[in-house]
């Protein structure tokens, strides 16, 4: 299985829209797009969002849902100086300077993050991704470990080979899932699959806006699965239509090639 997220075209806050560049943005995406074979399509209940999964649904006869927990993570805090912050926006030096926000079991407990109750947002994420997985016989091994149960894929005789089977040699999972989403609530979801605090994935990593990030099941074990990141925050499409990569949400300039 394949989690597909790709994050809203350049954004017009103001208007909760993409701006024209987000418009040319996604019309490179839908051409990029245009053959992906989908099986399910999520969606985010913002404008944003929403208008970049209508871009790459003309091309796909699929049907999406919109479930309100893709929101923008955008939750207030309040930091120490009283003003008001969210939970993926931190000054290096606050966040470097507390060592809980690199510990996946203690990121939550600063005085600041209670402050906006950001593991009740954060679990709502959690159980909303587990829920979709779930449909599919996909079930988390404990709240702690982001191991995965599966119908097998795999027999006991090919795992006992220690070795990199190719994929035709492999009865594989080939569901493809689509969310069309924001940056935030993406990173929540990825380490929630990959066992990272989320504050280290929002202060040490960006993906410009229509991108694409795919999370591949990885079952080395029959019937067992771990999710690891195969591509992040991938742009190939602007590049192939001479459009450069917005910097929307990233404090400085990006590299364009």
């Amino acid at each position: 299985m394949h989690l597909i997220f790709v994050r809203h075209g350049d954004p017009d806050y103001a208007n909760d829209n993409v701006t024209q560049k987000g418009r040319r943005e996604l019309e490179l995406l839908a051409e990029r797009s245009k053959n992906w074979k989908v099986d399910e399509v999520y969606v985010s209940p913002m404008g944003r969002a929403a208008a970049t999964a209508e871009a790459c649904l003309k091309n796909w006869n699929v049907k999406p849902q919109t479930v309100s927990w893709l929101r923008e993570f955008n939750y207030p805090l309040t930091d120490k100086d009283g003003n008001k912050r969210i939970a993926w926006d931190w000054l290096p030096r606050d966040y470097f300077s507390e060592k809980k926000y690199a510990d996946v079991n203690k990121w939550w407990s600063t005085k600041i993050m209670k402050s906006g109750n950001i593991l009740g947002h954060y679990n709502e994420v959690c159980n909303g991704i587990d829920n979709i997985l779930s449909c599919y016989d996909y079930s988390r091994i404990s709240p702690s470990m982001p191991v995965y149960n599966c119908f097998p894929h795999m027999t006991a005789e090919e795992a006992a080979v220690d070795t990199h089977l190719l994929p035709e040699q492999k009865d594989l999972d080939n569901k493809n899932i689509v969310f069309f989403c924001h940056l935030g609530v993406m990173f929540a979801i990825l380490s929630h699959l990959t066992g990272i605090s989320p504050v280290q994935l929002w202060q040490g990593f960006f993906v410009a806006p229509s991108s694409v990030t795919i999370a591949g099941a990885e079952e080395r074990i029959p019937g067992e699965v771990a999710w690891r990141i195969q591509t992040m925050g991938d742009t190939s499409h602007l590049r192939a239509g001479n459009e450069n990569m917005s910097a929307s949400g990233f404090y400085g300039s990006c590299l364009s090639y």
